[in-house]
């Protein structure tokens, strides 16, 4: 694992006041480095048992920093794994991109051309999304649920 995410990773719980400084600052010594490493294991440092919420905000900004077809590229990649123990995580994530005109046409885009582990576990949590909220969400997944077909 990638120095800087390892260190992200290990106190990813933020649950005291020393996690959450070594978690702001090895997110700090990350900032401006756009290694494909670093974004291909990002995603492993969510988790929905995080304490500190508006802490982990900061690698949702940070993960969005990145060249929008990269990001959405490994978000898409990593989704099957983070189902599992970071869905929560994921669904906040995805609710930001169906917010985004364009993110969201550019992500229906790079879905269509992914494997069905990755189409099937997308198609998943966008229903989830659209099941909790259908007026706002349910025209802007069926567009992009239209397109993993």
């Amino acid at each position: 694992m990638y120095p800087g995410i390892a260190q992200l990773y290990h106190n990813r719980l933020l649950r005291t006041e020393l996690e959450c400084e070594a978690f702001d600052l090895a997110l700090e010594g990350l900032a401006g480095d756009m290694e494909d490493a670093v974004i291909q294991q990002i995603f492993k440092v969510f988790d929905d048992d995080t304490e500190q919420e508006e802490v982990m905000f900061g690698l949702v900004h940070f993960v969005e920093s990145y060249q929008m077809e990269m990001y959405l590229t490994q978000l898409l990649e990593s989704l099957p794994d983070m189902l599992e123990n970071a869905r929560n995580w994921a669904i906040v994530l995805n609710r930001r991109i169906l917010e985004d005109d364009l993110c969201r046409r550019e992500y229906a885009d790079i879905a269509a051309g992914m494997t069905p582990r990755i189409k099937r576990s997308l198609a998943f949590l966008l229903e989830e999304i659209k099941e909790d909220n259908p007026r706002l969400y349910e025209r802007k997944i069926n567009a992009i649920l239209g397109q993993l077909q």
